[in-house]
């Protein structure tokens, strides 16, 4: 089940990073390194860096993307406060590539958060039924556009 997630990240990832900065973006562009974020090779054509963000958790997978900042998304199945502040905290840590040990020094306070100095901006998503997201942002944004992606579109050629 996690590498049929795993791919299915992917592939929102690319299509949300096509729509993102409007051209065809593929898999070989996607850089991954040991202990760091994956990340876009290459930059927007105004040079604008693309960030995303993949996250899965029970039946869900989902991919944030951004250009000119920083994004990080979680999601986990369950509902209740504690997990809430949870996935902001993890999505913080997964915008700013730092490992999970960073967690404890995420501080949130509304639709904000701040980690070792840095400011994020969050964004709660209803989109999960039974499930607690959060999308992390390092630039605040006017709307956050979520779409269900029926997997034989997906994985359309």
């Amino acid at each position: 089940m996690q590498a049929r997630a795993t791919l299915a990240g992917l592939a929102l990832a690319l299509g949300a990073l096509t729509r993102a900065l409007g051209r065809d973006v593929h898999i070989s562009e996607l850089q991954f390194a040991p202990d760091e974020k994956p990340r876009l090779g290459q930059t927007h054509s105004a040079g604008a860096a693309a960030d995303f963000s993949i996250a899965h958790s029970g039946p869900y997978v989902g991919c944030a993307a951004l250009c000119g900042g920083r994004v990080g998304l979680d999601v986990e199945v369950g509902e209740d406060e504690r997990l809430e502040s949870w996935v902001a905290r993890e999505a913080v840590v997964k915008a700013a590539g730092l490992g999970m040990r960073a967690i404890q020094d995420v501080e949130l306070c509304g639709a904000l958060a701040r980690c070792r100095g840095e400011h994020w901006h969050a964004r709660r998503l209803e989109q999960f039924t039974g499930a607690a997201a959060c999308v992390m942002t390092s630039v605040a944004v006017a709307a956050v556009e979520a779409r269900q992606v029926p997997l034989a579109e997906l994985f359309a050629p």
